[in-house]
């Protein structure tokens, strides 16, 4: 009886011993939460839960002086697009949920060097309105016929919604690629509903003036501006950051930007 009960014993071990190795192993499918306008920094690797729960263009972004990249992908874990800059460039991958609805998401800051980048996600709160201008030049920052982008300097990135009818254009006082992104989207096409900061450089219809941009609404309905730094979060005192000013298109002077001196006085006439 005692030689037959030993095998019962070892095999009993055995699948004890199976099953204690498989509950100790990690679940894959954890995310931390990422409230919006939170600016996290994870160690190493990390996939953030958000929420984009109302109409609004939104933005995850990750900043690191070395070379981190920036995914979102469906809460099922589908990926949807990637930002993958050189190091030491702002990734960032928007959305635009007036046209893709309120929906979860995960991010995923992933490291190629470094480690302890910055994280946020963001949704816009704010609605860029451009003023019908009144005057040829620009007076300075209080100037009524601007409307203005801004990056608090403790922040990653900052997201607005605008509203432009087909055929609207307006300048900003931003060459591509240097922090300013406008985002349009094309109503009868998803696949502009997400925007990575590549596909965000070039836009159809936008023209370069010296030290401005030019930027032509193909569409009619809500597109997106987004600001980023290639910088590090920081807390000035006093507060600071960055402001990009916006001026409505005049069709009477065609190739003039009237901001480009900003924030300084800018005279009337070409």
């Amino acid at each position: 009886m005692d030689r037959l009960a030993r095998p019962r014993r070892f095999a009993l071990a055995a699948v004890l011993c199976s099953t204690v190795v498989v509950s100790l192993l990690p679940s894959p499918a954890y995310a931390a939460p990422l409230p919006d306008g939170a600016v996290q920094r994870p160690k190493t690797s990390t996939v953030y839960e958000l929420a984009a729960d109302r109409p609004a263009w939104a933005a995850v972004a990750v900043y690191s002086p070395n070379n981190w990249n920036a995914s979102l992908l469906e809460s099922t874990g589908a990926w949807l697009a990637s930002s993958t800059y050189p190091a030491g460039r702002t990734e960032f991958v928007a959305v635009n949920s007036h046209l893709r609805g309120v929906a979860a998401y995960r991010a995923e800051a992933t490291r190629i060097t470094g480690y302890s980048p910055y994280v946020q996600w963001r949704q816009a709160t704010a609605k860029i309105v451009l003023p019908v201008p009144a005057n040829d030049g620009v007076s300075g920052p209080g100037d009524p016929d601007l409307a203005f982008a801004w990056l608090d300097s403790r922040d990653v990135v900052n997201v607005y919604d605008m509203h432009l009818n087909y055929g609207d254009m307006f300048w900003v006082n931003a060459t591509p690629d240097t922090g300013f992104y406008f985002l349009p989207s094309n109503p009868y096409d998803p696949a502009t509903f997400l925007r990575t900061r590549a596909q965000s450089v070039g836009v159809p219809g936008m023209r370069v003036v010296g030290n401005c941009t030019l930027y032509r609404a193909g569409y009619t309905g809500w597109h997106g501006v987004l600001v980023v730094s290639d910088t590090a979060p920081v807390t000035t005192v006093p507060a600071g950051g960055i402001a990009l000013a916006l001026h409505r298109y005049d069709p009477a002077r065609p190739v003039t930007c009237p901001q480009r001196n900003f924030p300084d006085p800018t005279p009337a006439g070409p």
